[in-house]
């Protein structure tokens, strides 16, 4: 779903000065490619600095900048650092996250410090990013910040997902208070909400039948990374007025 006031030409990429976190893998990487691919300039987000840094050095004009982004002083400096090797920021896409699946209370649960380490990824640094980067913001080309959430954020599909669900129902109420507040700044904050995408979420899990169903339905009807990828594309370059983009998939 897009929203807008009037019409407006599209926004180039061509020479954009994106940071993406997440950038190791998943929708990070595929987000990462699709943009250069396009003519932006990307720093690469992520604590896998041998994944980014091989990643990089596929990219025209992209930098790898290693970061444990749940360590606030060191995702505030990495930021620092995306921002004086780009020149400056355009553009955010916060697409760095983690999904421990598993009740709170049944069989195979969750434990508190994977709640705490899904808050801590999915919803704190987010923000830690998004404020160290909105100084750059304000001084770029149409500048943008996009959250990239999740269908769990609008909705609580199973116990199993429920903390995660909990973290991205988060990211929407933060991305909403972030628009409020960095509209008159003149930087737009779009929200993201795919349904299941083939990230590997499920690979460190261990065996079992929680970890069965879920392989089974990213099977069924799990996006590829580049899909999501080519959405964000589509939020970037869409006209300023445009507050915000919903993807999903089918999901019976």
């Amino acid at each position: 779903m897009t929203t807008a006031t009037s019409p407006r030409a599209d926004q180039s990429l061509s020479a954009r000065r994106i940071l993406v976190t997440g950038a190791s893998a998943g929708i990070g990487a595929a987000t990462a490619r699709a943009l250069t691919a396009r003519g932006a300039r990307v720093a690469l987000l992520a604590r896998r600095a041998d994944r980014i840094t091989a990643l990089a050095a596929e990219l025209p004009g992209a930098v790898a900048v290693p970061a444990d982004l749940t360590d606030d002083d060191g995702a505030t400096a990495a930021v620092h650092t995306a921002a004086d090797r780009l020149g400056g920021l355009d553009a955010v896409v916060n697409a760095a996250g983690v999904f421990h699946g598993g009740p709170v209370v049944g069989d195979e649960p969750t434990t508190p410090d994977q709640w705490r380490q899904m808050f801590a990824l999915n919803v704190v640094a987010l923000l830690v990013v998004t404020r160290a980067a909105a100084g750059y913001l304000e001084a770029g080309t149409a500048p943008a910040v996009v959250n990239v959430s999740s269908m769990s954020g609008r909705r609580v599909p199973n116990p199993a997902g429920a903390v995660y669900a909990a973290s991205k129902h988060a990211v929407h109420a933060v991305s909403e208070g972030l628009r409020a507040e960095l509209a008159p700044r003149g930087v737009r904050v779009a929200t993201l909400s795919p349904g299941f995408v083939r990230t590997g979420i499920v690979d460190g899990w261990e065996p079992g039948p929680l970890r069965d169903r879920y392989t089974e339905r990213l099977a069924s009807v799990g996006l590829e990374p580049g899909v999501v990828a080519d959405a964000i594309v589509h939020v970037l370059t869409s006209p300023a007025q445009v507050v915000e983009y919903a993807l999903t998939s089918v999901d019976q």
